[in-house]
């Protein structure tokens, strides 16, 4: 005998269950990165398609979070460090005013690009389900790997960005 499910929250729980599971698939390596429009602390807009050519390393973050805000000057070496090999480090703000993250920026002098995703939008396309988090894309737009949740070291990124055995500043990988 079958039963039938008479609570309509009974099938909202079980769905609310695998979410997570649902939405780290958004983030599989070799998956086409989404594409996405948002704009820096100065009000610039930054897609994320027109940076095609470049390994594009994005960072969800959040003023509040310690991990966050502990890896951050890690990411702001090595966005200087990458930049002459075509990388670009995004440190993407999540829900937070713009005048925090401003705030935020220049009290700790960063010179990443801060993009703002007010409504979580970005985050949600990637798979984001905690903070910290970093996705590391390709030249040609597909999800090289994903850190989560404070797992960010710099031989861990170097070796996403920079595969092992590549000579320094050949021209050719990232």
């Amino acid at each position: 005998m079958t039963r039938r499910v008479r609570h309509p929250s009974a099938l909202f729980a079980l769905a609310a269950a695998f979410l997570p599971f649902l939405m780290a698939a958004a983030s599989a390596p070799g998956s086409p990165a989404p594409d996405f429009r948002l704009s820096d602390t100065s009000g610039e807009s930054v897609v994320l398609s027109s940076l095609r050519g470049k390994t594009v390393i994005l960072h969800f973050w959040a003023s509040w979070c310690p991990h966050c805000l502990s890896e951050m000057p890690l990411l702001e070496q090595l966005g200087r460090e990458f930049a002459a090999r075509g990388v670009e480090v995004l440190a993407i703000n999540l829900a937070e005013p713009p005048r925090r993250v401003a705030r935020y920026v220049k009290a700790h002098g960063l010179h990443l690009r801060v993009l703002l995703d007010p409504q979580g939008t970005v985050a949600k396309a990637f798979g984001v389900v905690g903070l910290p988090a970093s996705i590391v894309i390709n030249p040609e737009g597909a999800i090289l790997g994903e850190l989560s949740m404070g797992s960010l070291d710099r031989r861990t990124i170097q070796d996403l960005v920079i595969p092992p055995g590549t000579p320094p500043g050949d021209g050719k990988t990232p």
